[in-house]
């Protein structure tokens, strides 16, 4: 069995793109392996108050789902005083209170985000990310309602999230859904403070996820459920290889804005991705 530590943050995202890498290393090399999360807190901490389960509740639930479960043991060293202590959550965050337009935090911390035994992944600058490829189970898996479009976006965060994740105001957000409305779609909307227990469920049964690129976008992407995100950025394509990223400027091509004005692109493009994305990926992982 190999080892793999990995630093634990609040973000549901950060826990599973390291079980995603995780299990892809053990399928491919061949061997089991002990994933273990440092955290800055006890094992009850809850990051916002009206959290309805703690991270690791939901890092144990979710983890129950994963195809080939058992060839990743995960363990926890709470209060960790290891190599993660270079960073502290609350360095690297911006507040609701602090303004109420996005802005870039200038101040960038080093921050140790995993270390793999085998020395097969370093995290060094410039070094190749971990490859994160995953799935859940097959009969994780349920039958889709072609009427259900899942949104989440940044307004209930506990956080402001970084600026090419917030580009959107709350109102284009609103303008957006409404047109999904009209288009006949059932719109459910996820935050943080959504049960885990929902999120999967509501995600696993939705024709289409419209989101920005965080949150619950792993559990979409375990899923290989159509994603519509909202993102600049290329490492878009490293989280959500499945998704149709656009952009958020509306004077850029393959814009949010263009692509909602055709509900009938909005629910298709994605649609092919994830075919490709199965045909290519999904199939293989099935097959380990």
């Amino acid at each position: 069995m190999e080892k793999i530590t990995w630093r634990g943050t609040p973000g549901v995202g950060d826990f599973m793109w390291a079980l995603n890498s995780a299990h892809n290393y053990s399928a491919d090399r061949k061997l089991k392996v002990n994933l273990e999360f440092h955290w800055e807190h006890g094992e009850d901490y809850l990051h916002h108050p009206e959290d309805p389960e703690t991270i690791i509740e939901r890092l144990d639930y979710i983890h129950n789902f994963y195809h080939r479960k058992d060839d990743v043991v995960v363990s926890h060293v709470f209060n960790s005083t290891d190599r993660y202590t270079d960073w502290k959550f609350s360095d690297d965050v911006i507040y609701p209170e602090d303004s109420h337009k996005p802005r870039v935090i200038t101040r960038q911390i080093p921050k140790a985000r995993f270390w793999f035994e085998s020395g097969s992944y370093s995290d060094e600058e410039g070094s190749d990310a971990p490859i994160n490829d995953w799935t859940f189970r097959r009969d994780a898996y349920r039958e889709i309602d072609t009427k259900k479009v899942v949104v989440w976006t940044p307004q209930f965060n506990a956080e402001t999230p970084r600026s090419w994740k917030n580009f959107l105001t709350d109102s284009e957000w609103r303008d957006i859904i409404k047109l999904l409305r009209r288009a006949g779609m059932n719109i459910v909307e996820l935050s943080y403070r959504t049960p885990v227990r929902e999120a999967m469920y509501h995600i696993s049964t939705c024709r289409l996820v419209f989101c920005y690129d965080g949150m619950w976008h792993y559990i979409a992407r375990n899923f290989n459920r159509p994603m519509v995100v909202v993102s600049p950025e290329g490492i878009t394509t490293y989280h959500n290889p499945q998704a149709l990223k656009v952009s958020p400027f509306r004077d850029k091509p393959n814009n949010i804005f263009s692509l909602s004005k055709n509900i009938s692109d909005f629910l298709g493009k994605p649609k092919r991705l994830t075919v490709e994305y199965e045909r290519k990926v999904m199939r293989k992982l099935w097959a380990t």
